[in-house]
């Protein structure tokens, strides 16, 4: 599925703007309008956007409506509806005939509407229901009675067994774009290899010294028909501007095709260095073009190898935060200005990574990556899985079903990014249950399928029994010595049993797996403001101080590849008598102050982890 694109044969109409929205109180034809409750703002969760409860609880049907005109000089064109994400379910109607439905509220789903939109003078309605009941069959889970391990968020309200709010609605872009009707291109898949001789295509296996070539391969599918149908592709630096011609393929039988481009004198995207190219995709009909579409290219290489995290050859290693798509009013709605303000601060901070915890987030957002040169590991909106209530096996195929089609969806998406280095299935299952093994093993093997060029892994909170982690190639660990155990300074060395905990626990992992190890999660909670000498929890300089302390104990470990704050802001959660309006444990406020420990980090990790020099080959 490519993202909209204005292009000389394709247009992008937003349906972004005020809505209208009712709860479904009872089923009725809310499909062919509906009288509203509210106005509501596209994109946005709609939980926190008014004052009554009803609403920000709200988990059975809620209904959009709106009119829209299609243009007449669309007319003869391929209409398709797209959306970018809607939480949890939904089902799409035009004009009262349902044209298409999604499960999952992080990804993006299209109906083609090209024989159901009226395209003279009459307006067209769009009508959307959305729900956001999850269940243990969910990806992620909710609902959970007696959740035992792993449960400990259950009975709060809304009752999910993650720490995050489960905003809901339409939350990312709408908006109707056209393709030609005859033929046109599909999809499309950029894999690149370099070259140290500029003679011989290689992919990078090892440390290197690059001043070579580049070969940028585009494969893609095209749908139509014609009597001579061909692609062609060429390459723009965003740098340069310097043009490199590729060849040009014709359209197999099927609509495929697969075009190389060889840029002699390419630059790589690297941290903060985000050298881009364009390809540029044309589709010919005999000596027309059919279509076209530009494709963002970065040419970059990424392995693990031994204990360390290779990108172009060299170590590097991440520092930086989990994170999560919250900002006041808005909940998880895009907001283009939010994603600015954020890696702003990521890179005042000299953060180079972040983990889309504990979903995907926007493609807009992990194209700024893409253009600010940050690192992303991309997750699976696979929280908290609990095989406590997954001991049928009926019932864990239908879960594990659910899991595949959306790394389907996420890979599908997110494959041509250069800033997503990795992969993450899941965060903190029950990992220590035997059916866990076989269950994220199979998916481990099967996103090595869909993609090879990029590490594998997930992260655990489990230390001495985790059962799943040699499934991947690199080791996520979410651990909270000074907080969840461990609390306070202690009577002797400050912070003396958290260091001692998170060293156990690190070398523990290293001994089992045998892998480079991302410490994903630690940290604690503070109250912007609050300040104590000593220092104590919740404080400023608690927060602070246990975080520069357990990094001191992390770089100590050869083996651990990165450190990732938990979190990068604080964020909304569910009720509960332990979060004081949400979870505090980011660096930032949710409207993004820094805290104490925010300037502190920036000197941190102002001086890079590892020099430039590649260690020596295994």
């Amino acid at each position: 599925m490519l993202y909209p694109q204005l292009t000389p044969t394709r247009c992008v109409v937003s349906l972004n703007g005020m809505w209208e929205l009712a709860r479904e109180h009872e089923p009725g034809n809310h499909h062919e309008g509906f009288k509203a409750e509210k106005h509501v703002a596209v994109p946005a969760s709609y939980n926190d956007l008014y004052a009554e409860e009803g609403f920000r609880m709200w988990k059975d049907g809620m209904w959009y409506q709106r009119e829209f005109a299609v243009p007449k000089t669309l007319q003869g064109e391929r209409l398709v509806l797209r959306f970018g994400a809607v939480a949890y379910r939904a089902r799409v109607f035009v004009n009262g005939r349902e044209v298409g439905s999604h499960e999952g509220g992080h990804l993006p789903f299209e109906c083609e509407v090209t024989d159901v939109v009226e395209w003279h003078n009459n307006p067209n309605l769009l009508c959307v229901r959305c729900e956001n009941r999850l269940s243990a069959t969910t990806v992620p889970m909710g609902e959970l009675r007696n959740a035992g391990e792993n449960g400990q968020f259950a009975g709060q309200y809304p009752d999910v067994p993650f720490d995050f709010f489960p905003y809901a609605g339409i939350q990312r872009d709408v908006c109707l774009y056209t393709t030609p009707k005859a033929a046109y291109v599909e999809s499309v898949r950029v894999t690149t290899a370099v070259s140290a001789d500029g003679v011989t295509i290689v992919t990078v296996a090892g440390p290197v010294s690059f001043d070579g070539v580049a070969t940028v391969t585009v494969a893609g599918r095209v749908v139509g028909v014609g009597e001579d149908l061909y692609v062609t592709v060429g390459c723009v630096s965003r740098q340069t501007h310097k043009e490199y011609g590729g060849g040009h393929s014709l359209v197999s039988i099927g609509g495929n095709f697969t075009v190389d481009v060889r840029i002699p004198d390419a630059e790589l995207w690297d941290v903060f260095q985000p050298n881009l190219y364009d390809a540029v995709i044309r589709l010919f009909n005999g000596n027309d073009i059919v279509d076209t579409y530009s494709q963002r290219v970065g040419i970059r290489t990424i392995r693990v190898t031994g204990n360390r995290l290779l990108l172009n050859g060299k170590p590097v290693y991440l520092q930086g935060f989990g994170r999560h798509e919250d900002f006041p009013i808005i909940g998880r709605g895009l907001c283009h200005a939010a994603n600015v303000r954020d890696h702003e601060l990521l890179k005042w901070v000299n953060a180079n990574s972040y983990r889309t915890t504990h979903y995907p987030y926007s493609e807009e957002l992990v194209r700024l990556a893409d253009e600010q040169g940050i690192l992303l590991i991309a997750e699976a909106p696979a929280v908290s899985v609990n095989f406590d209530h997954l001991q049928d096996e009926s019932v864990r195929q239908e879960l594990y079903d659910r899991h595949s089609t959306t790394l389907k969806e996420l890979i599908d998406r997110d494959f041509n990014a250069p800033s997503v280095i990795a992969w993450s299935v899941a965060n903190e299952a029950t990992t220590n249950r035997p059916a866990a093994r076989d269950y994220f093993a199979d998916l481990a093997a099967l996103v090595r399928r869909l993609d090879s060029t990029r590490p594998v892994t997930m992260v655990t909170c489990k230390v001495e029994d985790d059962l799943v982690m040699d499934a991947f190639d690199m080791v996520g660990v979410n651990f909270y010595p000074g907080w969840y155990h461990e609390p306070g300074l202690g009577l002797g060395e400050p912070f003396a049993n958290a260091k001692a905990s998170m060293r156990h626990a690190l070398e523990t992992l290293h001994r089992k797996f045998n892998k480079p190890i991302l410490v994903a999660e630690f940290g604690a909670d503070c109250l912007a403001g609050l300040h104590s000498l000593p220092a104590e929890q919740w404080s400023e300089e608690y927060q602070a101080d246990l975080i520069m302390t357990l990094i001191d104990v992390i770089r100590e470990c050869d083996f651990v590849v990165g450190e990732h704050v938990w979190n990068f802001a604080d964020f909304k959660t569910a009720q509960n008598f332990p979060r004081a309006g949400g979870n505090r444990k980011g660096a930032f406020t949710r409207d993004r102050q820094p805290k104490m420990v925010a300037h502190l980090l920036r000197r941190r990790w102002a001086v890079p982890r590892y020099d430039v020099a590649p260690p020596a080959p295994p």
